[in-house]
């Protein structure tokens, strides 16, 4: 069963998928899980920050040319 996006229901059968990978006798798939987790974080707020740098760019490069 498919759940609409963006709903408890999909974000739970998603998790459960990762949570699936916790296995007792493989601690390690675990410490990746939440390492992997950070790591994305990470990913995704220096890709903003970057963006961010670069619409401060384009706006200095605007108020220049007024």
């Amino acid at each position: 069963m498919t759940h609409e996006y963006g709903t408890v229901a999909f974000y739970a059968e998603q998790f459960a998928d990762l949570i699936a990978d916790c296995q007792h006798d493989s601690p390690e798939f675990s410490d990746n899980l939440v390492a992997g987790f950070k790591k994305a974080i990470d990913e995704w707020r220096q890709y903003h920050v970057k963006q961010i740098l670069e619409l401060d760019r384009v706006e200095f490069k605007l108020d220049e040319q007024s």
